[in-house]
């Protein structure tokens, strides 16, 4: 008998291949369109230049990682061509630890470019090789993901040294390459410290749900429907401002957090027979994804503001993903 529900495997992709577009994602395309242009112009004089970068903050779950890679996945399509006749290309490098800036290149090396470094380089060979591979494959810019691992215990002295050489790439005489450093929002001061780095960088700051802002409880909306039409449910009934503040609770007030557990909810919904989703299928979702018990929940409890604080729900999501990762 296979494990395997052909008919909520479906759903599921059909949820999760969706992309909803949020306002967001137009400030981060025109930054990218800054970013490259600006290359491109300078490139064409052929005279070393100064590239320019991003520096995209938000909290953890607000979906900064899903839209730079979704607008780099569109750079990269080969519709956008450079001076030297190649396709722009960039790359993705994620820091999943604290590293020193000769194991970032290390890392940059295997993970953006493919190239297998050895441990043994020095530092400075590291970096030369950075330079010269992405020359070689066309590649003009890095994006560093998780870029605050990179300094929470860096000494002053270290600090300086990592952000004067963020500097030194986008400003390297032979193949000067674009930055996107997106990260937490204590990335920030870091970033700010060095004042030529951040003269170099756009910033594009991403937001919590806050839903004493109008334009949040429209996105709100318009992102519970968009998803409900794409799995052929109504959502009439849940549409009330009382339901909208019980989600963003139950979501720690994070846009990722958000369609995660509205593609749980639809995915029971539909798999119970239903034409809308209701309360009940939005709890039974939060309790599997926390792993609190059946019935406990945002959703299911009246005075559910008192019981249920952002932080904490926030750090019971990210426990159970972590368990689950393992």
């Amino acid at each position: 008998m296979s494990f395997v529900n052909l008919a909520t495997a479906g759903t599921i992709s059909a949820l999760k291949g969706a992309h909803y577009s949020f306002p967001r994602a137009t400030r981060l395309r025109e930054g990218m369109e800054w970013m490259v242009t600006d290359y491109y112009a300078k490139a064409a004089l052929r005279h070393p230049f100064e590239a320019r970068g991003l520096l995209v903050t938000g909290p953890s779950r607000i979906g900064k990682t899903t839209e730079i890679r979704r607008q780099i996945f569109s750079l990269n399509d080969g519709s956008t061509k450079m001076p030297d006749g190649r396709s722009a290309r960039f790359v993705s490098v994620v820091l999943k630890g604290l590293l020193s800036w000769k194991d970032l290149g290390i890392h940059t090396l295997r993970e953006g470019l493919g190239y297998p470094a050895e441990g043994r380089l020095t530092q400075r060979e590291v970096w030369d090789r950075v330079v010269i591979q992405a020359r070689e494959q066309g590649v003009i810019g890095i994006h560093y993901d998780e870029c605050q691992h990179i300094f929470p215990k860096a000494t002053g002295e270290a600090r300086v040294m990592i952000l004067d050489s963020f500097k030194s790439l986008l400003k390297q005489p032979e193949w000067p390459l674009m930055l996107i450093l997106s990260g937490v929002n204590s990335l920030v001061p870091h970033i700010t410290s060095e004042e030529q780095l951040a003269y170099l960088l756009r910033p594009v700051s991403f937001s919590e749900i806050a839903l004493h802002r109008p334009d949040d409880l429209t996105e709100l909306v318009n992102l519970c429907h968009a998803y409900a039409d794409k799995a052929g449910l109504g959502f009439a009934n849940l549409n009330s401002r009382d339901f909208y503040e019980r989600l963003t609770c139950a979501c720690a007030s994070r846009w990722g957090l958000v369609i995660e557990l509205l593609i749980d909810a639809y995915v029971i919904a539909l798999d119970q027979g239903g034409i809308e989703p209701g309360l009940q299928d939005f709890c039974l979702a939060f309790t599997r994804r926390t792993g609190l018990r059946e019935g406990y929940s945002p959703f299911s409890i009246d005075s559910y503001e008192k019981l249920f604080e952002a932080r904490k729900i926030f750090e019971i999501w990210e426990k159970k993903r972590s368990a689950i990762s393992m």
